[in-house]
């Protein structure tokens, strides 16, 4: 009897290893997969649409169990992110090279254009200045004491203008010094040019990079003597002019002018470059004609219809933006009104910047966290810190145009973890953007949405072993719980029991 009894729970304890060994390897055969439930957050942007700050999983593996996402910081402003998006700002400003015959005209261009450029590169460290001087045909001339004019034997009224007309003074360049002294050094013959500004106009607009916001300025306030392909001098009565009278000659000669220059200024506009051009409000130009054979005056001339017709009016301007010295000095006008339209059009650095990622507890315990290689700028804490919660990425300065990113990977410890089955989970509790503008002032930006992933269970098509291998039963495996395989060893291991207990209980009464 005790011999039988021995042997019946050795058989029963190697039944239950066996029993529990295939439990285990039936547990172990659960398939499960990391699915990604919500690939981006939100876009959050900052204050003024300075710039925005998202997360978005741009890599990922189901089988692994891991995701790579990417924290990304933009100093870009949401119109220009929807339409295009420039990596540079490019400023050109237009003098005309005749202010140096006045040493104090001279200083006092030099000295608005200094505070200009450098409160612009100030607000844009990655804006590039540079300087187009106006010239022209030569002209040449002195006023007797009779009232007669005189033309020197240099004066080119005769010449037609060109493009030629205009030169890159100082090319693009973010450093002031190298402004000014191009400026200054401008021109050192002091020549008197009839100006074109339709030559400059177009050397700018030639004169760009390519995806860069463009941005031209003109300090020039006149109505020009020239175009390309417009003489000096107003010819009449020859046979090659169309003009039987000085009157008209001269307006023909200022309807040219105003067409050609008034065109050149509308492709700035095809050209996408902001235009801010500077001149009085006042649209009357009286000019004093004098003819080139005997030097006596021979038209006093009224062009302001053709002032009118090049640059439009204060209210409305052929293009761009226009600036009327009447109301307010030169001086407040370039270093403070045209300063706040161009900082409206580029976009501003910020400074300070620093991001607190937060993860929640169900990352921190449940998965591995590792970053894929360096930040695209500054520098971030090593991995997450247990009691915040929280890595801390360091930006310092970002400049307008620019965008920073942080990619990490989070990967799953266990994929058999039933605790986070069919779990929706956030891979952030929370980013908090911190940052300074230019005026130093403070902002906090909050993001609370998140990419989301869940770890879900897989399920498997049952085959019909009576059908081709090709032929899906319209079932499915069970695959949590007790499964089939484990339920026979169960009723086999409790028929065996039973067994044994009657013959142990029929032994006893033999």
């Amino acid at each position: 009897m005790k011999k039988e009894l021995k042997k019946f729970l050795a058989f029963c304890f190697i039944l239950f290893i066996a029993v529990s060994t295939f439990s285990n390897v039936y547990a172990s055969d659960l398939k499960t997969s990391l699915n990604i439930i919500q690939k981006e957050s939100e876009t959050k942007y900052l204050d003024k649409e300075q710039g925005y700050i998202s997360k978005t999983i741009v890599n990922s593996n189901t089988n692994t169990g891991e995701v790579t996402i990417e924290l990304k910081v933009s100093n870009t402003k949401k119109q220009i992110e929807e339409i295009t998006k420039y990596e540079n700002t490019e400023i050109y400003i237009m003098v005309s090279e005749n202010i140096v015959k006045e040493a104090e005209t001279l200083q006092r261009y030099a000295d608005n254009i200094e505070k200009l450029a450098g409160n612009i590169l100030k607000i844009n460290s990655k804006t590039k200045i540079g300087i187009i001087g106006i010239t022209g045909t030569i002209r040449e001339t002195t006023e007797q004491e009779d009232g007669k004019v005189v033309w020197g034997e240099n004066d080119e009224g005769e010449v037609a203008g060109s493009s030629s007309n205009a030169e890159v003074v100082v090319k693009l360049t973010d450093n002031v010094d190298t402004i000014i002294k191009g400026i200054k050094s401008m021109n050192s013959s002091k020549i008197e040019y009839r100006t074109n500004l339709q030559a400059a106009i177009k050397l700018a607009n030639q004169s760009w990079s390519n995806n860069t916001n463009k941005i031209l300025i003109s300090l020039y306030d006149n109505v020009p003597n020239i175009a390309i392909g417009v003489k000096g001098h107003a010819s009449y009565g020859s046979w090659n002019s169309p003009y039987k009278t000085p009157e008209e000659a001269i307006k023909g000669k200022h309807e040219e002018i105003a067409t050609y220059t008034k065109n050149e200024i509308l492709s700035l506009k095809n050209s996408n470059v902001s235009f801010f051009v500077l001149r009085p409000d006042d649209t009357s130009y009286d000019e004093t004609w004098y003819s080139t054979t005997t030097g006596e005056k021979i038209l006093d001339f009224d062009g302001s219809p053709y002032v009118q017709k090049l640059y439009g009016t204060i209210g409305s301007p052929t293009y761009g933006k226009m600036y009327s010295f009447n109301d307010d000095s030169i001086n407040n006008i370039i270093t403070e009104s045209i300063y706040q339209d161009v900082k409206e059009v580029i976009q501003q650095d910020i400074k300070n910047v620093k991001i607190e990622d937060y993860f929640p507890k169900d990352i921190i315990d449940n998965f591995d966290f590792s970053y894929v290689g360096t930040p695209s700028i500054g520098n971030v804490t090593d991995g997450i810190d247990k009691e915040t919660r929280s890595i801390t990425w360091n930006i310092e300065n970002l400049k307008g145009n620019e965008v920073a990113t942080l990619k990490y990977n989070l990967k799953i410890k266990d994929m058999n973890n039933k605790n986070l089955l069919n779990k929706t989970i956030p891979t952030n509790e929370k980013v908090v953007l911190i940052y300074n503008d230019i005026e130093n002032e403070k902002y906090t930006v909050t993001l609370e949405s998140s990419p989301k992933i869940q770890l879900s269970e897989v399920k498997e098509p049952i085959k019909d072993n009576n059908d081709d291998d090709s032929t899906v039963a319209k079932g499915e495996l069970p695959q949590t719980g007790v499964g089939i395989g484990l339920v026979s060893a169960i009723i086999i291991l409790c028929s065996i029991s039973i067994i044994w207990y009657f013959r142990c209980n029929k032994m006893k009464e033999i």
